[in-house]
């Protein structure tokens, strides 16, 4: 049977690969369209490099040229000198052979609509004046206006679009915790009685997010109503204690840290203000309330160092474009926006979930180690080719204690999490580095020796 262009590109990777790559992974995830700033994650480059990056050629063609980077960057979008363009890295090359193949191992996960979060959220949501909450106190859970509700949930709302990407990034928290109070709830049940299915025990380990909780029928169809009933109020008491003291306690000092009252933001949404604080203002507050400024030594301007990412990474997570990024720095004594700096106040008090968003990258020692329990015969100066660089990386990549080196971060968190779920990863990233390898017309014998990317 002959194989698929789009899954198994018989020319080297180059810029366009990404459209076709766009258009697998939109497939794949639904709600909406996969922006740049997911594909700038993926390939793990500064936003405003993307485009060029879109119209890169294989770095089997542009390494060795005698064009510096600094002659790029001053490149149009419509210049048409696409040979003075920069290459597409082999990792990134290898990458977008995996996800063209694998769509459902992209490290984006699948995004409910507002609708569906709203339904989620609702038995818990705080009431006003003791009724039951409605759609006006949707919107204001996530640092907007209660009017922003009704649009949110309109039925000619397209899945989770039609919101800022900070909104979203929010709505992945608590789903997030949603579907880890699901599944701890799950695990214990287990624990307590032989009746739980291991295929829904095995389900409930790989999948997480809203990819888990849309499958809750399906995994809990085979509990009578009592224990049906018994587990939701499980799975719910886990949840709200989430929910009360943490997500609420961030909205809570929050609203604080605007000179509102929780009530006036979390339950009519009045987020908004837009007075500059001063030094001495800013020091009147206590440390779990003060204002998240634009300011150079704000959460918000060294977030990225303080977790460890790359700006690519941070933009991710964020959910907000270059432009916004600069000019909530330019406004240095001002309030960022709500949505962002909710969620900002809360990695920085809950630093562990940053792993929701973006997981810490696996070592090459332990990949290495995973490698070579399946293919004893693989080679540690094997390990860097095998991630898209040249073999003398292999030595400080697998270097104990040792960073996950740039080059490898997206495909090093791809790789732990198919291995951790049993999914045939190194096999199937190895056909990928193979099938690059002799789509660039290198030989795949000398390669697997040399460990050499490029004639």
């Amino acid at each position: 049977m002959a194989r698929s262009e789009l899954t198994h590109p018989s020319k080297p990777i180059n810029g366009q690969s990404l459209m076709s790559l766009k258009a697998v992974l939109e497939s794949y995830l639904g709600g909406g369209e996969v922006r740049d700033l997911d594909l700038a994650m993926l390939m793990n480059v500064p936003l405003n490099r993307l485009s060029q990056l879109k119209r890169a050629k294989s770095s089997i063609e542009t390494v060795g040229r005698d064009v510096t980077p600094d002659e790029t960057l001053g490149l149009a979008d419509d210049d048409e000198t696409v040979a003075e363009l920069p290459g597409l890295r082999p990792s990134q090359a290898i990458l977008v052979r995996l996800l063209l193949k694998h769509p459902e191992w992209v490290p984006i996960p699948l995004r409910p609509s507002h609708p569906e979060v709203f339904s989620l959220l609702q038995p818990f949501m705080p009431g006003a004046d003791g009724r039951t909450p409605n759609k006006a106190g949707f919107a204001p859970l996530f640092g907007r206006s209660y009017i922003s509700s009704y649009k949110l949930l309109s039925e000619s709302a397209d899945g989770s679009q039609g919101a800022g990407l900070p909104i979203i990034r929010l709505q992945r928290l608590v789903v997030a915790k949603y579907a880890g109070a699901f599944a701890d709830a799950l695990a214990s049940l287990a624990s307590k009685t032989p009746e739980v299915p291991p295929d829904v025990l095995a389900t409930a380990r790989n999948l997480s997010g809203w990819a888990l909780l849309r499958e809750r029928d399906s995994l809990t169809d085979w509990m009578n109503d009592e224990l049906l009933l018994n587990f939701e109020n499980d799975v719910n008491q886990r949840f709200q204690a989430w929910f009360n003291d943490h997500y609420l306690g961030i909205l809570k000092d929050e609203a604080a840290s605007r000179d509102t009252s929780p009530g006036q933001a979390i339950e009519k949404g009045k987020w908004t203000n837009t007075e500059e604080v001063s030094d001495t203002k800013l020091a009147s507050y206590s440390r779990a309330q003060r204002p998240i400024l634009g300011r150079s030594d704000s959460p918000f301007s060294l977030f990225r160092e303080s977790f460890g990412l790359t700006s690519a990474e941070a933009y991710w997570v964020f959910g907000i474009q270059v432009k916004a990024f600069y000019r909530f720095r330019q406004r240095a004594n001002q309030r960022i926006d709500a949505p962002t700096a909710i969620l900002l106040r809360y990695l920085f008090r809950y630093p562990d979930d940053i792993d929701l968003f973006m997981p810490v990258p696996a070592s090459g020692r332990d990949i290495f180690d995973a490698i070579q329990q399946e293919d004893p015969g693989f080679k540690l100066s094997q390990l860097a080719p095998l991630f898209g660089a040249s073999r003398v990386m292999s030595y400080e990549f697998a270097e104990p204690e040792a960073a996950c080196p740039f080059f490898a971060r997206r495909l090093a968190t791809v790789f732990w999490q198919q291995k951790q779920k049993a999914e045939p990863i190194y096999r199937a990233l190895r056909e990928c580095v193979e099938e690059e390898v002799i789509a660039r017309g290198l030989d795949l014998g000398q390669f697997w020796r040399d460990g050499r990317w490029h004639k």
